[in-house]
Order: C-alpha cells, then structure tokens, then sequence
C-alpha cells in the first residue's frame, strides 16, 4: 500500500513538473545587447524601442540616433577588426526570441555602412579597413517588435 501511494505521489510529482515546463512564458521583452571584441565586452546604448509581449509594452523614441551614438563611451578597435554582438535576454523577462533579424550599420558622418554577419545565428562580423570616427547602429528584429542600439566606435 505503501508503494502504491508513492508510485502515485511521485507520478503526480512528474505531471506537475511537466505541466509547470511546458506553461513556461517564452515572451521576452527587448535584449541588451553587447558588443564583443576578443576579451572585452560592450553594452551598447537601446535608441529606440517598439516592442510589445503578452503582458507588457515597450516603447522608446530617440530623435537623433547618430547624436545619441556619438555621445556614447568611445569604443576605440582597430580597422579590419573581428567583433561579434551578444543579446543578453531582458531582465524583466525571460523568455527567448523567434523570428529575428539583426542588421549592423556603420554611420561616418551621413554615409552608411552596412556590415554583414557570418550567418543568420552567428553574429560576427568585422569592421571596414577605413580609420574613423563611427557610430555604430543595431536593428534587432522579431515577432515581437524592433529595437535599435548605437554605439560610439573609432578604429584607428
């Protein structure tokens, strides 16, 4: 009798288990996102926002992207140099992104730059050979809605 009411106290256990699995909320809300070049790490400024899960709406509107990027911390690299970009899932929210785009650009004053990833969910990419002052512009893509990160970067 006894091990009957375990087998079925412990079946139970497992039902719930898997139940509580699969209800697991899979809605993220925006990422950071983090610039990788060999050893360091950069966070990279949100511009701006329109993002919307289940539960909550993001939005951000940033007037002047380039001036918001050229205003970051200067991210100094060198030409030619191998970099990748890192999304870090919303704190508020767990959850994963389906669906998504990224597209990277580089801003020299009003000439744009676009730069190419390896693959669709390798993020790597490198920098042009052209010494400069840069901004930096991320557009991150998915189901849910878009986001847009600058950074300040000068490869010399």
């Amino acid at each position: 009798m006894k091990r009957q009411c375990l087998h079925m106290l412990t079946g139970f256990l497992f039902i719930l288990l898997l139940t509580a699995c699969i209800g697991e909320d899979y809605d993220a809300g925006p990422p950071e996102l983090r610039l990788s070049v060999e050893e360091d790490l950069y966070a990279l400024k949100q511009a701006n926002v329109d993002w919307k899960t289940e539960e909550k709406e993001f939005k951000n509107k940033v007037e002047h992207f380039l001036t918001l990027g050229s205003e970051q911390k200067e991210i100094k690299l060198s030409p030619n140099q191998s970099a990748e970009l890192i999304l870090l899932e919303n704190k508020e929210d767990d959850g994963e992104y389906t669906n998504e785009t990224l597209e990277i650009s580089l801003w020299k004053e009003n000439e744009k730059i676009e730069l190419t990833t390896k693959s669709s969910t390798d993020y790597s990419f490198s920098f042009p050979s052209d010494p400069g002052q840069y901004v930096l512009e991320v557009n991150f893509r998915t189901s849910n809605g878009r986001s847009q990160y600058v950074g300040n970067i000068t490869l010399k």
